[in-house]
């Protein structure tokens, strides 16, 4: 599909879209990109803390910038977890480690998928977008998926009583309520205002007229899509899905292309800082599987 968009647009208006970027415009979009990863990290480091895995601000931020670097370059952002190695001098217990990271990725999925459901409740109601209708045979479908589901759970309890049980316990431990938890929410919102709203300031300072709020509720939905394992960076599934949300405002797709390319350029920029610090103390992925199945 990727490529079948590619063929058919006109590249000579995606050239003359390019043409409105500035330097300033691309600085400012890192420094906004940088500010949100920084509040990522802040709240990674609240998380740590809370199990008391005592990081710094500026290790926090480092290896933070790493994990995103791995990230962006595997699929699903699994190389994200990467920083579970650059954690374990300050680990007594690898399972925390791994507590702290799932905890800090699970903070992210909340509130991506609820800017996700805002933006299915507004395209719905603006463009009539987003039917959903269950079928006889989809009914069946999931209620013989749900019976297998259940029977699998009954028929190993105890194997799952056992695997389950040490973990919760770490789970229990933690400090992350109150006020902590109140700032981690806090920082995670205000980061992604940051890092989902550059597109925003992009498509402005390009020119680009379009409904921004929008814009900034679709770049939800594309990166909820980007963390499906079919693409690395995000390439394809993003450029698709901004040639459908620009078809819904009746703007031509090479806009969309170019707005596109030019969002990708700038996250490639804003992770030049990880890939220095991870140049500087190199790891290997294969090191993260041997923890996993170690802890296993």
């Amino acid at each position: 599909m990727l490529v079948i968009l590619l063929y058919n647009i006109d590249w000579q208006l995606v050239l003359i879209n390019f043409k409105k970027l500035s330097a300033s415009t691309v600085l400012i979009s890192l420094i906004i990109l940088w500010i949100g990863y920084f509040l990522k990290s802040l709240r990674w480091k609240l998380i740590s803390h809370s199990y008391k895995i005592y990081i710094s601000t500026f290790f926090s931020f480092k290896v933070f910038c790493i994990g995103m670097f791995m990230g962006n370059i595997t699929p699903g952002k699994l190389g994200d977890f990467g920083r579970l190695l650059y954690l374990k001098p300050y680990l007594t217990n690898k399972k925390v480690g791994w507590i702290s990271l799932i905890v800090d990725r699970l903070f992210d999925l909340f509130f991506l998928f609820v800017f996700v459901f805002i933006a299915i409740v507004f395209y719905y109601y603006h463009f009539n977008v987003f039917h959903f209708s269950i079928s006889a045979q989809s009914i069946v479908l999931i209620s013989l998926f749900l019976i297998v589901f259940f029977l699998l759970v009954y028929t190993l309890r105890n194997r799952l009583k056992n695997f389950i049980l040490p973990w919760l316990s770490i789970v229990r431990e933690n400090k992350l309520k109150g006020l902590v938890l109140c700032y981690a929410s806090l920082s995670t919102v205000i980061s992604m205002l940051f890092i989902y709203g550059v597109i925003n300031y992009i498509a402005y300072s390009m020119h680009i007229e379009i409904d921004h709020i929008g814009l900034f509720l679709g770049s939800f939905v594309i990166g909820v899509l980007s963390l499906l394992p079919i693409s690395i960076l995000g390439i394809g599934v993003r450029e698709t899905s901004l040639v459908m949300v620009f078809y819904l405002y009746n703007l031509p797709e090479e806009k969309a292309v170019a707005l596109s390319i030019v969002v990708f350029f700038i996250q490639i920029l804003s992770l030049f800082p990880g890939l220095i610090w991870f140049y500087q103390a190199p790891i290997k992925l294969t090191e993260l599987k041997k923890v996993t199945i170690e802890d296993w």
